[in-house]
């Protein structure tokens, strides 16, 4: 009789060990999360844009025509065409740009002489620019590209003296050249919507030919694709190739739009 409890006990000690074993071994199913989809590397922009210039040109062609007195002419010009495009494609820190700019000026006479009836002299402008570029692996807010490329100029243009006195009298002349080009560009985040914007390149060589550009403005996120900006640029060039020279000094408001994908 007084084997019986103790042989209870055990058979129930055995009975809660046995459940507590087929409980620890139970576990749980292991998920496994899906693999990452690594981040695209490449980005890539483009900005068209507008550039309310003043444009002060001062052009020298190769002359073997007529004389003319400059006192006899007066002369207006304007800009009757542009048109102007930024692209960018970066993958991780090292990229490429291209920057392409026409312009069309027209000057013709407003006060005649006695020998021509009028003069009028229609000048197209290309400034392109291409290269590479690194971002510095700053931190922070600013982020920096440097850059390196080739800057192109082309010049044509057409001279006409109308007949008055004397005979009528047509040129034409087209110059193109190219350089290297050396710049910066920046920008810096105020916050998620404001930034900082600022961009100089120079280009040249040796002799007389220089080129700077310089642009300094605020830029406004929309949303994810698409930036507003809204700045001020200074062009400025001296060429002088073959006897065909130009001098020049262009600078006003630059209003663009950035969209990226």
């Amino acid at each position: 009789m007084m084997n019986t409890p103790t042989l209870a006990l055990a058979a129930i000690l055995t009975s809660t060990s046995v459940t507590f074993a087929g409980t620890a071994v139970i576990t749980p199913p292991i998920v496994t999360p899906p693999p990452a989809v690594p981040e695209d590397q490449w980005s890539f922009e483009l900005s068209p844009y507008i550039w309310a210039a003043f444009v002060d040109a001062d052009l020298g062609l190769p002359w073997d025509g007529p004389n003319l007195a400059p006192s006899e002419q007066r002369l207006d010009t304007k800009i009757t065409g542009a048109f102007m495009i930024e692209g960018k494609a970066k993958y991780r820190s090292f990229g490429v740009f291209g920057d392409f700019n026409w312009l069309r000026l027209d000057t013709e006479t407003v006060r005649t002489g006695r020998l021509y009836s009028g003069a009028d002299l229609k000048t197209d402008y290309i400034y392109a620019t291409a290269g590479f570029s690194y971002t510095l692996p700053l931190d922070g807010c600013l982020q920096m590209d440097l850059l390196a490329g080739a800057c192109l100029w082309n010049i044509d243009s057409e001279f006409t003296l109308r007949p008055g006195l004397l005979a009528g009298y047509d040129s034409s002349h087209s110059e193109t050249t190219v350089f290297p080009l050396l710049g910066v560009d920046m920008r810096y985040e105020l916050s998620p919507k404001w930034q900082l914007q600022g961009k100089a390149t120079v280009s040249g060589d040796a002799d007389t030919n220089t080129q700077w550009d310089l642009y300094a403005g605020v830029g406004y996120q929309f949303c994810d694709w698409c930036v507003g900006s809204l700045g001020y640029r200074y062009l400025g060039e001296e060429f002088e190739k073959n006897n065909y020279t130009a001098n020049l000094d262009a600078h006003g408001v630059q209003v663009g739009v950035t969209f990226k994908f």
